[in-house]
């Protein structure tokens, strides 16, 4: 009987040495952003009293809105805020605090873009170099599309012709092991068409052309200079897989409301900077546009940036990023959805996301900032009317103009198209981009998802 009872005191005491060990990491790990007064490490006092003032009249919704919206069948937990120059002003978790890390999955790709813009400025290549300069086997541009060869540039611009989900791909083996090369649907340079396998191809690239690992490059040019001590690309396949937590992500956010440099550390020079938001295809000019540049996605207003974007979203992973350059605020969410596709976690997406670019007017006190978005007049729309011809196919495509809006007859019936960029019509909510295509200030063809068609008249 002492033996039983001697047997189950050691067990209980081992018990709670392992539930005290556990509540003791547990508490631990939620509480690693504050320091022994209680005071936030993470959070960073601005020096404006003003904007303070207005981080703390506003901050408050933002956390409002997430405890009541976070529902944990759709989103576990989330995490977002606001950073200025000084660092992270303002920011709030929901099941998860400045320490929690998360899956970014496609705001890898700016990481990839920094990285590539760092190694052509240390002459480990020139973004302008053919991809097969550096990895010989790989042929992506097709003759019968009269495409040029692909560049890094192309592959950073989503350029490059090859197409996201398409299923005729062949194999190829490079330093950092097998990736696949998805069949080229667009001439190189022509147009935007976003491509995961495009940013795969761009990481091993940078690895043979560098010689070293991606992870390393990342960590060593980007990581460790920005001070990212809780952030890893060891997943990485330069599309997805960099993990960080806000406190981290702030940091690579101030360089870039800083155009490259961070603190005394330039991780891209200024032109380099620059270069990055710059269109990547030529387009008609107009007073507000939308266009995609070396890995984000930028809003212009007469000419002058309004903002760059980029947003993530994968299973068990997703993130945003904006920055307002002329206001020097930028807003940044992670979180950790199960399903990334469903309508209700885009629904509490794009809640996060209102509720954040309302809290960065009002901090930055510009109430239109992200507010405008493209449109045309029936003289611009009339510019794309006319027959479009796929050369390989034979197929054709009609564009005219009714009551004033787009028609389109792709698929053999007719559909209204809605204007999303200046060259970027959307059809049934969404589906079947129509990407027009400019060369020399005029119009000479159409991308679809059913390949390339030429204005033949």
């Amino acid at each position: 009987m002492r033996k039983r009872l001697f047997s189950a005191a050691i067990i209980l005491s081992i018990l709670s040495l392992v539930l005290f060990y556990h509540y003791g990491i547990s508490k631990a790990t939620t509480k690693d952003a504050r320091g022994l007064n209680g005071e936030d490490l993470a959070r960073v006092a601005p020096s404006d009293p003003e904007k303070a003032a207005r981080i703390e009249k506003y901050g408050s919704a933002l956390s409002s809105w997430m405890d009541a919206n976070l529902n944990t069948s759709i989103v576990p937990s989330a995490v977002a805020g606001v950073v200025t120059p000084e660092g992270l002003v303002y920011y709030h978790g929901a099941n998860a605090g400045a320490s929690s890390r998360y899956d970014v999955a496609s705001l890898t790709k700016t990481f990839t873009a920094v990285l590539a813009l760092r190694l052509a400025e240390e002459g480990i290549f020139s973004l302008d170099d053919p991809v097969r300069k550096y990895l010989p086997g790989v042929v992506i541009e097709r003759a019968e599309l009269k495409s040029c060869p692909v560049t890094i540039r192309h592959l950073l611009a989503h350029t490059s012709g090859i197409p996201s989900g398409e299923s005729d791909c062949s194999i190829s083996n490079a330093r950092g092991g097998s990736f696949s090369v998805p069949k080229q649907a667009y001439p190189a340079g022509y147009c935007y068409a976003y491509s995961n396998a495009g940013y795969v191809i761009m990481k091993h690239v940078i690895e043979s052309a560098a010689g070293k690992s991606y992870s390393d490059l990342v960590r060593s040019r980007i990581f460790e200079p920005l001070g990212m001590k809780s952030s890893t690309a060891e997943g990485s396949n330069g599309t997805g897989g960099i993990v960080t937590n806000i406190s981290d992500l702030s940091k690579y956010v101030v360089m870039l409301i800083n155009e490259g440099a961070y603190g005394s550390r330039r991780i891209i020079s200024a032109d380099s900077f620059h270069a990055m938001m710059e269109k990547t295809v030529e387009l008609p000019r107009t007073s507000i546009d939308y266009h995609y540049s070396l890995s984000w996605e930028v809003i212009t207003v007469n000419g002058k940036i309004d903002s760059y974007y980029k947003a993530g979203r994968w299973f068990g992973g997703a993130s945003g990023l904006q920055v307002f350059p002329d206001k020097k605020i930028a807003l940044i969410y992670l979180c950790n959805p199960p399903h990334h596709l469903t309508s209700n976690f885009m629904n509490f997406r794009q809640g996060l996301t209102g509720i954040l670019r309302t809290l960065v007017r009002n901090i930055s006190g510009d109430q239109s900032l992200c507010t405008r978005w493209p449109a045309m007049s029936p003289p611009e729309l009339g510019r794309y009317q006319g027959v479009y011809r796929n050369s390989i196919s034979g197929n054709s495509v009609r564009i005219f103009l009714r009551d004033g809006r787009l028609f389109s007859t792709i698929n053999g019936s007719i559909r209204p198209l809605s204007v999303f960029t200046s060259n970027r019509f959307l059809v049934d909510s969404g589906k079947n981009l129509h990407n027009f295509v400019w060369k020399n200030s005029r119009v000479i063809g159409l991308a679809v998802h059913g390949g390339y068609y030429e204005l033949s008249y």
